[in-house]
């Protein structure tokens, strides 16, 4: 699953800091949806899917039983 955003901390001020959003979003839906304005960098990164491999990892490995990652959704980006 890809996730929605990925944030960090400013170095400068301690402030949340958008760093990547997924294509599946807009800025415009993510700060609507958030109960505080995130900093935001001039540049965001575009988050990628994950490969076939993670999927597998996720899948198989690190949640068979779909505790974390839900049961039977799929999300397609």
């Amino acid at each position: 699953m890809t996730p929605l955003a990925v944030f960090d901390f400013s170095e400068q001020n301690r402030r949340m800091r958008l760093k990547a959003l997924s294509p599946a979003l807009t800025l415009r839906e993510l700060r609507d949806n958030m109960q505080f304005e995130p900093e935001l960098p001039s540049q965001v990164d575009t988050l990628n899917p994950p490969t076939e491999e993670e999927l597998h990892w996720l899948r198989e490995k690190i949640d068979p039983g779909r505790l974390v990652i839900g049961k039977g959704k799929t999300v397609r980006l």
